[in-house]
């Protein structure tokens, strides 16, 4: 376990292999845990870091930090804390959202993008996370409920994944319930696509089809031009979670665009293509 005080407080990492930096970051109710198996099969050529924000997992919970803005500023501070100058993001959910907004504000910092089921635009979010941000919603269920439903949605990843289920539930219950609420908030109200004109950073864009999160045909806004830089990839029977769902073919694609030039088409392996639907590549 390492740790790093910041201005804010103390943050909470791993770190796995030597090599090029990667910064994963994780979704909404999550810690650093869920990309374990990434970073163990990135260790023998990247040095993989995976933080966890503030309000979750065993970073501090200052309360008052739970914004967009105060996620991406955590990003950068833990950058400079460690000394580094530029890094490749890799980011699920809410983290995909913290690592398109780092992207855009500080794009010389970011070598490479992968975005993996990111919201882009809150409308595009399921019915029940749209329903908990009601008033009455709050007072009946609220958080433990959406947490509950998360948990449900880990219970139908690969049974490998299932044996650090505990350990994922101890991570939950760690978790800052002003963050989940507060984090939720900022990404139903999110609206990303004025934006993505200014991404300029060579991405990866990947989302499960039949994620029941954030709704697949957000890779849309990418695949129509708007972001000559972005490849986009649907990974079929997968769902929020594609890199639980299918660790060892995910860590393939996002090893390959690790290693790409910007402009180099990825090449989906024969023994993928059961699983991987290639929807179109800039």
């Amino acid at each position: 376990m390492s740790a790093i005080l910041l201005d804010a407080g103390l943050v909470h990492y791993e770190v796995i292999g030597r090599g090029k930096p990667v910064l994963l970051l994780h979704g909404w109710l999550g810690s650093w845990r869920y990309w374990m198996p990434t970073m163990e099969a990135l260790a023998d050529g990247y040095r993989s870091y995976a933080l966890d924000f503030w309000g979750f997992g065993d970073s501090d919970k200052p309360g008052n930090r739970y914004s967009l803005d105060d996620y991406v500023q955590q990003v950068e501070d833990f950058l400079d804390g460690l000394g580094i100058a530029q890094v490749s993001l890799v980011g699920h959910s809410l983290g995909g959202v913290v690592a398109l907004c780092t992207a855009l504000r500080r794009p010389q910092r970011v070598e490479k993008l992968a975005l993996v089921d990111t919201p882009i635009w809150g409308n595009g979010l399921s019915t029940s996370l749209k329903l908990a941000r009601s008033p009455l919603s709050r007072l009946v269920a609220g958080p433990r409920a959406q947490i509950a439903l998360w948990m449900r949605s880990l219970k139908r990843v690969s049974a490998a994944w299932s044996e650090m289920y505990d350990e994922i539930m101890e991570d939950t219950e760690k978790l800052d319930y002003a963050a989940v609420q507060q984090s939720l908030e900022c990404i139903l109200n999110l609206d990303l696509r004025p934006k993505l004109g200014q991404l300029y950073t060579h991405t990866l864009v990947v989302y499960g089809e039949r994620d029941e999160f954030v709704d697949p045909e957000q890779a849309g806004f990418f695949a129509d031009g708007t972001v000559a830089t972005a490849q986009v990839v649907l990974l079929e029977g997968c769902r929020h979670f594609p890199f639980l769902d299918e660790p060892s073919k995910f860590n393939r694609l996002l090893k390959e665009f690790l290693a790409s030039q910007l402009g180099q088409v990825l090449t989906v392996k024969e023994e993928w293509r059961r699983r991987y639907k290639q929807v179109e590549y800039l």
